[in-house]
């Protein structure tokens, strides 16, 4: 049987083309992997080629592996020798045979991160640089994205961005790469960059494996970047027969150096490539792709194209507007638990722009008791910066505890490496060591004098380190007892504010800039905002009540991090390649997504909706889109708009619920556009009833605004079922009140 009998016209059309430049615009769901093995097959099965003289490049092993299997499969003779690999992969494997040309040796060691960050600690100690003026991983961050966009050296120095530290970093820039060099060493970047480099320096090596190469495919060619652009034009500039696959709506790793233009201007590169548009989608409904068609048409460099699928119609796409965060968290947990309820493995993807949203979420399903999955990630109260704050909570509690202390004393660096850690366990204390209030509060006995702070205060008051050690110490151990102090003045989530600012911990990141460290402080704008909630819930919220809270739920973290758990959490980046029945996309709102760094910049805001587009195609049946119409940020909410990509989306397409708690002025249906007149309220999601002294049955929501014979009004926080009654909290202006809803009186407010 012929096996091209089963691909559709477009997909054989591009399988068949055997000689000269391929572009396959290959949209979402449209089967492109089966395109390229069965191109390979063709080229192997009609002997265009041997296996050894093709090469096919991707982005991860797993592609790779699964690329190799098909086309084994299909052919039914020995693939070894195709080379299907990823670009780092490809690079290694023709370094280790040819590194001599450029001054290497063949048996170089590839440094990982972990290695690539020690070598930069050990850079900066040379150059004597403070970490206080530059971090590490900044340090990493800029001389990597410097690599991967092959920015000339000179301008680092010329970086707006760095201007305080330009003429620094060069050095810094220099003084690593001759220790790479020193060590006979390559960092991942270096592995593109040497292999360009031997290509643009030796003739013979290019001529080699330009001639070896008779055909060359490239998948997901919208995501490479400038090294990967001239690798590939170097090894088919003898024959011309490159095929790449992508799709430009799906390019939206920009910040990881990817350049669309690489396959925006394939046609430029080669005026007599052939172009075949894959638009027929396998996995949709077609309601799902109109709206994310829509949404796609709205950028302006774009090849443009429509998809289409078999599967006509479906359901309409629901989206929801709340009054918080903390609806739009229960709107997504009962939505995504009817998945589970429906049985079978289906299994439902909760996306995000950022992986500060997931806290909310989390929160959400563990209260229900819903397991779930965070997938490409860590669950959000297991991350290193939210543990690193509840270290610095948990020392000024109790200063004794050793375990937080010495996960934070260095964090961010102060000067405590562990050369200064090593002699401060070795000193002996003495019983008359430095008391503080603090220790007074924690124990009504004399601090231990093995305790780690005990150690502190005899090494600093003794002056037994060195002058640099003993300063750093004094200004750690002030830093906690005022810190310790001003707890005791201050509300729970204004105590973590000023623990994380006083601390260093914000201002590091900061100074950091880069997309990691962005992340990290938003995970620690929401663990404000986490403390802000409980003080809301808690009738009598405190640090100590907030920290124990923390504490215990990495035992229920292990429960609902379930790997079998069908509802999975992820950010919109992760989703890429995969497919649901249902996905929700979270936080439709303008500035959270898009994202605020697309706020006057085109280029930004393109890439935006391209992950938008990207997020929609993950859906094969049901697609929900949830907004909220004011969130906690840092603490305190802000009101928000909901994002310029639902106005795209055009409104036959839509389904859309708004909270019947909204306030006139938040609703969206009293604006203008699209929106206007679309929405309904969500009366078949009421959770909760009591029955009161009448019998009348009255619901209760969290969210609802209920007033009371003697508070006044108030919103319901919280609702917890008891075998004949509920128990409630509810905000009122002079607090937060547990009550039985049954004895309360309560009525809509």
């Amino acid at each position: 049987m012929d096996s091209l009998s089963s691909l559709n016209p477009q997909q054989r059309t591009a399988a068949e083309h055997v000689n000269g430049p391929l572009l396959i615009l290959a949209g979402a769901g449209s089967g492109k992997t089966r395109v390229i093995v069965q191109r390979i097959a063709h080229l192997l099965a009609e002997g265009h080629a041997r296996p050894e003289e093709l090469l096919a490049v991707t982005f991860t092993n797993k592609a790779a592996e699964e690329m190799r299997s098909r086309v084994q499969s299909l052919v039914g003779d020995d693939c070894s020798a195709l080379w299907v690999s990823t670009f780092h992969a490809l690079c290694a494997r023709l370094l280790r045979r040819e590194a001599p040309a450029i001054g290497f040796t063949r048996d170089f060691v590839i440094y990982d991160s972990a290695d690539q960050l020690a070598l930069m600690k050990q850079v900066l100690r040379e150059l004597h640089v403070d970490d206080g003026l530059l971090q590490p991983r900044a340090a990493l961050s800029r001389i990597s994205n410097a690599k991967n966009t092959m920015e000339a050296r000179s301008s680092l120095a010329e970086s707006a961005a760095w201007s305080l530290r330009g003429e620094e970093l060069v050095k810094i820039y220099d003084r690593y790469t001759a220790a790479l060099r020193e060590a006979n060493a390559l960092d991942f970047d270096d592995l593109l960059l040497k292999t360009v480099e031997l290509f643009d320096t030796s003739d013979a090596v290019r001529t080699r494996y330009s001639s070896r190469f008779r055909f060359v495919m490239v998948d997901e060619y919208q995501d490479t970047n400038r090294p990967q652009y001239l690798l590939i034009q170097h090894l088919t500039a003898r024959h011309r027969n490159l095929c790449v696959v992508g799709d430009p709506d799906q390019s939206i790793y920009k910040w990881r150096g990817a350049d669309v233009r690489n396959i925006l201007d394939f046609e430029r590169d080669y005026p007599d490539a052939a172009v075949v548009q894959l638009e027929q989608n396998y996995r949709s409904t077609q309601m799902i792709l109109d709206a994310a068609t829509a949404v796609i048409r709205q950028n302006r460099h774009r090849t443009p194209k429509r998809l289409w699928t078999d599967r006509k119609g479906g359901a309409r796409i629901v989206h929801f507007r709340g009054a918080d965060e903390l609806e739009e968290a229960a709107f997504i947990t009962r939505t995504t638990r009817s998945v589970v309820a429906e049985g079978g493995d289906a299994v439902a993807a909760v996306l995000y722009r950022t992986n500060a949203q997931s806290r909310v979420i989390e929160d959400a399903l563990m209260r229900e008791g819903v397991p779930y999955r965070i997938v490409g990630g860590v669950r959000f109260y297991e991350r290193k910066e939210v543990r690193d704050a509840l270290a610095y909570l948990k020392l000024i509690l109790n200063p004794l505890d050793d375990v937080s202390l010495r996960r934070i004393i260095n964090v961010p660096a102060r000067g405590v490496g562990k050369g200064v850690m090593d002699q401060l366990e070795r000193l002996p204390v003495e019983h008359d060591s430095h008391d503080t209030p603090l220790l007074a509060d924690a124990l009504a006995d004399e601090p231990p004098a093995t305790s780690l702070w005990a150690k502190v205060g005899r090494a600093v008051d003794g002056r037994l380190l060195t002058t640099r050690a003993t300063a750093a110490l004094r200004a750690f151990r002030e830093l906690i007892e005022s810190l310790g102090e001003m707890a005791k003045r201050e509300s729970l989530s204004v105590a973590i504010s000023r623990v994380l600012d006083q601390s260093g911990y914000i201002t590091d990141l900061r100074e950091e800039r880069s997309e990691e460290a962005q992340g990290r402080l938003d995970n620690l704008m929401e663990l404000v905002s986490a403390a802000r909630e409980f003080e809301m819930r808690e009738p009598e919220p405190s640090l100590a009540g907030f920290v124990d809270r923390l504490s215990l739920l990495s035992d229920v973290d292990e429960e609902a991090g379930s790997r079998d758990a069908r509802i999975w959490l992820m950010t919109m980046h992760a989703a890429k390649g995969l497919e649901f029945p249902l996905v929700v996309i979270s936080g439709l709102e303008e500035g959270l997504f898009p994202h605020s760094r697309a706020n006057g910049d085109d280029a930004e805001l393109d890439e935006e909706r391209r992950l938008c587009y990207v997020a929609m195609t993950r859906a094969r049946s049901r697609l929900v889109l949830t907004g909220a119409a004011r969130r906690r940020v840092f603490g305190e909410y802000q009101r928000t708009e909901p994002s310029r990509f639902l106005d795209e989306v055009p409104s036959e397409l839509v389904d859309r619920i708004e909270s019947p708690t909204l306030s006139g002025y938040q609703r969206a249906d009293s604006g203008s556009g699209s929106r206007k007149g679309r929405y309904r309220s969500e009366p078949e999601h009421v959770p909760f009833s009591y029955e009161d002294e009448d019998q009348s049955v009255t619901p209760v929501r969290i969210g609802a605004r209920v007033r009371h014979p003697t508070f006044g009004v108030g919103t319901v926080l919280s609702v917890e079922p008891l075998t004949d009654d509920l128990k409630l909290v509810v905000r009122f202006g002079v607090g937060a009140k547990t009550l039985r809803a049954k004895y309360a009186k309560l009525e809509p407010a």
